[in-house]
């Protein structure tokens, strides 16, 4: 009983900060209205401009594979299954969480826990190498649109699948020989086209959506600089003056990985450290993404800090990957 009363006013507490903060996130918008609606349409822009004419054409033609094909399990099945101590068809998410990004592996997940496929121990170990960022966003956005740079936009994309492949052995854990095969359904082709364009369009606004907030949010931690305080603490710490700029977009990237190389893109800094820095927040995926699989993840009751952990240790292996990759290549 002590315990329980000790949970409710944890939780009472977390609600009445939560709340604090939301109010005064609407007084600040209040004091400068004008600023805080550019800003918003600011990354409107950045996602009409930049996001939405490379990826919502790819979620369409991936939600078309998802629904057209076989779910078989074949011998890529059964090597990601022993490799990484996960059910079947452990190398069929991947597959498509690479082809769609994020948060199309936080969403499959999700689906097998629904249908009893897979308990939380698997969808944990499965969430460690499935969380990924798609190919549209990093070499046409990121690579192409952002640093002009086609080639850049292919280190950053093998990095980042080697990254997560590799972050999946540190989560394999012990074999609990757990066999899913999945089973066929047959769809009725009259509805295929229509329910792709349909829950492609969904998820791209979702993306928006937190595109937008992500902007909001960050815009009003620099006006109340949080940024500045933040990136001059760490720069004096590890004597970073003249890199000011790099590091506040990393920061800003560690809230929205979008945002940041963005802004990553507008300094004076080499290619090759543009490519590097970008590898790791794709793979990391900021604040806005983990909110993105969270919402897909609620029904698993996975600790927000087990998802943390995952994507900061991608993001090292990431990093540590891009850094040969671009020494060599670019």
């Amino acid at each position: 009983m002590i315990n329980r009363n000790k949970a409710n006013k944890k939780t009472s507490l977390s609600r009445i900060i939560t709340i604090f903060l939301l109010l005064s996130i609407c007084v600040i918008f209040i004091t400068n209205p004008s600023f805080y609606a550019s800003s918003c349409l600011n990354a409107i822009s950045v996602w009409v401009l930049n996001v939405l004419p490379v990826m919502f054409p790819f979620f369409i033609f991936t939600r078309l594979i998802v629904n057209l094909i076989s779910l078989k399990p074949n011998r890529m099945d059964k090597f990601f299954s022993k490799a990484y101590h996960t059910p079947s068809p452990s190398f069929f998410i991947y597959f498509l969480s690479i082809l769609s990004g994020y948060p199309m592996g936080a969403k499959l997940i999700c689906t097998l826990f629904d249908t009893d496929a897979i308990d939380r121990t698997d969808a944990n170990r499965m969430l460690s190498f499935c969380s990924v960022s798609g190919p549209m966003f990093i070499v046409g956005t990121v690579g192409v649109a952002f640093l002009k740079n086609y080639f850049a936009g292919i280190i950053i994309l093998i990095s980042n699948i080697i990254g997560s492949l590799l972050n999946g052995l540190l989560y394999r854990g012990k074999s609990n020989n757990n066999i899913y095969t999945p089973k066929f359904v047959e769809r009725k082709n009259t509805n295929i086209l229509s329910d792709s364009v349909y829950d492609s369009l969904i998820s791209i606004l979702m993306v928006g959506a937190y595109i937008v907030l992500s902007f909001l949010l960050i815009d009003i931690l620099k006006n109340i600089k949080i940024f500045e305080f933040v990136t001059n603490t760490i720069c004096w710490v590890f004597n970073l003056n003249n890199s000011h700029d790099i590091v506040q977009s990393t920061i800003i990237g560690c809230f929205e990985m979008t945002r940041g190389i963005l802004e990553l893109s507008h300094t004076n800094c080499s290619i090759q450290i543009m490519t590097i820095i970008s590898s790791a927040l794709i793979s990391f995926g900021g604040i806005s993404v983990m909110m993105q699989s969270i919402s897909f993840l609620n029904k698993l009751n996975l600790p927000i800090k087990n998802m943390f952990k995952q994507k900061f240790t991608q993001s090292i292996l990431t990093l540590i990957i891009a850094i040969i990759l671009s020494s060599l290549f670019l």
